[in-house]
């Protein structure tokens, strides 16, 4: 018997590339310092959960990212909010654009010119994260807007919470009956995405699955913690066997006064990848701290999981901050700023003086 095996061709997804880490296909996000931080991107099958903000207005621009990235890449969308109206968001999704290269203007600069910063003078450039992944995502200008006639040339589902009528639901059991109506939508979509295996050319195309605020007050009922850790259960197990993605963001600072103490590490456990922000509007101590003068707030990772392989991604540190220019959303790591007013790191000697007093202090010599 010959122990030759045809081997079959990888998966052509458009938007995709096999991980330098792992050797497993890995889509962006749509933020590019995003992606470095997780080694590049996100594996598919993975789920993303993602740690509102206070106000939930930059969880909401981090969608946005990873929703154009989608129809930049022509992908399948399934939005999903009871907050807002998904068309509004999607309506306000950043324009793709290309970022132009400023190399000359880095390879310029001198030592000499950094007169207050020479402290950083051996250390790699801040936003060196946005140049490892640029052949994988794409930069977009949050100034800009995609027009509506390229957003209704795209396979876009939108979900704003069960209708009035009966539908026929494919995960009955739960309580609150949105979780059941958002999962037959998500599956529904997602089984057509499978790759037929049965030909060597055909393949389906990438669904991308962004949930918006899941576990917001008006989500809320008697066995909220239960049906929210089973809806999260089954997705896990929808994502993980179709060609799919999932960014899921979570207000994790209201879950605190629940029954259930253990509710936020019960869902972190359910996620492949976990991060959280922490902003500082609102906050007064960190916003008259120096250190964080030219950030708008910090970003944590709660875990990242070895995701089909034995090893897992670290990443090169974990001290990370983020903010919003005027066009684009950054991660960087978090660099503390040079101590100005002690420069050589010595401290000022006492002169020794000759007097005639009492106190032999620091006096000038007089008798």
């Amino acid at each position: 018997m010959s122990g030759f095996v045809k081997r079959r061709r990888g998966l052509n997804i458009k938007g995709s590339r096999l991980s330098l880490h792992s050797g497993q296909p890995v889509v962006s996000s749509g933020n590019p310092s995003l992606d470095h931080v997780f080694g590049g991107g996100f594996p598919i099958g993975s789920i993303i959960g993602m740690e509102e903000d206070k106000y939930g207005n930059y969880s909401k621009i981090l969608a946005k990212y990873f929703l154009a990235e989608g129809i930049v890449n022509n992908h399948a969308l399934v939005l999903g909010t009871l907050e807002e109206d998904p068309s509004q968001l999607l309506q306000k999704l950043p324009k793709a654009v290309e970022e132009k290269p400023n190399a000359s203007k880095s390879s310029t600069q001198t030592p000499e010119d950094m007169r207050i910063a020479f402290r950083y003078n051996q250390l790699a450039p801040v936003d060196s994260e946005q140049k490892s992944s640029t052949t994988l995502g794409h930069y977009f200008d949050l100034t800009k807007a995609m027009g509506s006639t390229v957003l209704e040339a795209q396979d876009i589902t939108q979900w704003r919470g069960g209708s009035g009528e009966k539908e026929e639901l494919n995960f009955p059991g739960f309580r609150n009956a949105h979780y059941a109506s958002l999962l037959t939508c998500i599956h529904r979509k997602a089984s057509e995405q499978l790759f037929d295996s049965s030909t060597d050319t055909g393949s389906k195309n990438l669904l991308r699955i962004c949930l918006n605020s899941i576990g917001s007050p008006l989500w809320y009922d008697e066995t909220f913690s239960q049906d929210l850790l089973r809806f999260l259960g089954i997705l896990k197990a929808i994502v993980r066997n179709t060609l799919s993605v999932c960014l899921i963001s979570m207000p994790f600072h209201l879950f605190h006064h629940l029954d259930d103490s253990t509710l936020c590490k019960k869902l972190t456990n359910l996620f492949d990848y976990s991060f959280g922000l922490e902003a500082f509007s609102g906050k007064i101590e960190e916003q008259a701290n120096p250190a964080f003068k030219e950030y708008h707030g910090l970003l944590s990772i709660s875990k990242i999981s070895p995701f089909n392989t034995l090893s897992t991604f670290t990443p090169e540190t974990r001290d990370l901050a983020f903010k919003l220019k005027r066009s684009k959303f950054v991660i960087e790591k978090l660099h503390l700023p040079p101590d100005i007013a002690d420069d050589d790191g010595r401290t000022p000697k006492s002169v020794p003086t000759m007097s005639c007093s009492a106190g032999g202090g620091n006096n000038k010599l007089d008798f």
